[in-house]
């Protein structure tokens, strides 16, 4: 058998491989039409996180605009179409209407991990105005693309 034809397969391996040692990547984009149900808030916010094979996960979240001040965030299973139960409280400042988390990191039991890959959790901020979430975004799987991958050592 020619390497060529092998070449693909194993250039599929290694791709596979290394993003599956760098965790899974998450996005989530939030605002007020993905609240269930819907707000008029104009707010909006983004969060990225980083699933590890370890259950832990890294969260990062911007978010700006809120008509009132936040009274908290969190993270929590479920669809885009319904309200689930909260997972883990996120540390944001609260008594302002624009904040930001970077790289807090949470231990997930064996089920929520499973459902943030299946793409079923989502952060919620909650404000005076609306104290079951004035934002919300899904943390969605994110492809993995050429250039992902970790870089490795140079060999001596």
């Amino acid at each position: 058998m020619n390497i060529r034809h092998c070449l693909p397969t194993l250039l599929l391996l290694a791709c596979f491989g290394q993003a599956s040692a760098a965790g899974l990547r998450l996005h989530a984009t939030l605002n007020g039409a993905s609240v269930v149900s819907a707000t008029d808030s104009k707010a909006t916010g983004e969060a990225t996180a980083e699933l590890e094979a370890n259950r832990k996960v890294r969260i990062n979240l911007v978010f700006g605009g809120l008509a009132s001040d936040v009274t908290g965030a969190s993270l929590h299973t479920g669809t885009t179409a319904e309200n689930g139960p909260e997972v883990l409280p996120l540390d944001v400042r609260k008594n302002q209407t624009v904040g930001s988390l970077v790289d807090e990191q949470l231990d997930l039991t064996e089920e929520v991990a499973q459902r943030m890959r299946d793409g079923e959790t989502y952060i919620v901020i909650t404000t005076i105005d609306h104290p079951a979430g004035a934002i919300r975004g899904q943390l969605l799987p994110q492809p993995v693309r050429l250039g992902d991958e970790p870089e490795e050592e140079e060999q001596r």
